[in-house]
């Protein structure tokens, strides 16, 4: 994909000392495409969902906000840049019937995060597809602090105790969106993410509702071996690179670590130029 050449390109650039840091925080994206399908018009809306289990703990516009969580604020500029992400890595999930995606980045600090806050939100925006958020970084989980969350438990909690599933489910607010959060930080989390009870959770998860949608926020690829362990649970894979932060060979290997994945895209955080459509 050229938006990962262009990648290569800058680390290529950075470390001949060409070019500095950059000092925004501007998401830009590109995710090859082909081919599109639209969906059911007589498909009815999910709209008034009621959580009886859930826990449903309603976030505060503003706090999301404050948080960077700005897919769903229209007055927003950048929070376009969001919703063009969510038509083009539906389009493609669609198109091929993946229901599970993990985002990750090389390393900790560009984003991914945030990338899948947003990402889930946009998604549940639209009136016919559930989200489930899960926070899979469980040595250094971050998605209830984005929503502005003290949660009590979660999925580190759900795998070694004696836990239901709704016991550490939550609705922020935002109909059709669902978090399984993270608590904690979690030493073997290798271990756990390769547990019989997790991979029962996936699979339980992907077959209670065929218009869920699985976003999986997993650990850096290049620090932690979770994401190889826990591969098999995911149809697809987004791949988020802080603009200017990685060199040329951190990139590579991290490519190499996904052949086989289904890699989507990749979306270059904090780039130096604003996305051309962000104030169409």
């Amino acid at each position: 994909m050229d938006r990962i050449q262009k990648a290569l390109d800058k680390a290529k650039q950075k470390h001949a000392g060409i070019e500095g840091e950059p000092e925004n925080t501007t998401v830009s994206t590109k995710i090859d495409i082909n081919t599109s399908f639209p969906e059911d018009p007589l498909a009815p809306p999910l709209q008034n969902i009621e959580y009886t289990q859930t826990k449903v703990v309603k976030t505060p516009p503003s706090v999301l906000e404050n948080n960077r969580v700005i897919a769903g604020h229209y007055n927003n500029p950048q929070s376009a840049v969001f919703r063009m992400l969510r038509t083009q890595v539906l389009q493609k999930m669609r198109q091929n019937d993946w229901q599970t995606l993990a985002i990750t980045s090389p390393t900790a600090g560009e984003g991914k995060s945030l990338v899948s806050s947003n990402l889930a939100v946009a998604i549940a925006m639209e009136l016919n597809q559930t989200v489930l958020l899960v926070d899979m970084d469980l040595r250094n989980p971050s998605i209830a602090s984005y929503f502005g969350l003290n949660v009590e438990g979660g999925l580190k909690e759900y795998l070694e105790e004696d836990l239901y599933l709704h016991h550490v489910l939550v609705n922020p607010g935002v109909e059709r969106l669902v978090i399984l959060p993270g608590k904690g930080r979690a030493e073997d989390s290798a271990e756990l993410l390769s547990s019989p009870k997790m991979a029962s959770l996936v699979k339980d998860i992907k077959s209670q509702y065929n218009s869920r949608l699985i976003i999986f926020d997993v650990p850096p690829l290049l620090q932690t071996d979770d994401v190889l362990m826990s591969s098999n649970y995911f149809d697809c894979t987004l791949l988020v690179l802080e603009d200017g932060k990685n060199n040329e060979e951190n990139i590579k290997k991290s490519l190499q670590l996904l052949e086989g994945s289904h890699l989507v895209g990749t979306v270059l955080n904090k780039a130096e130029r604003h996305p051309t459509h962000q104030n169409y």
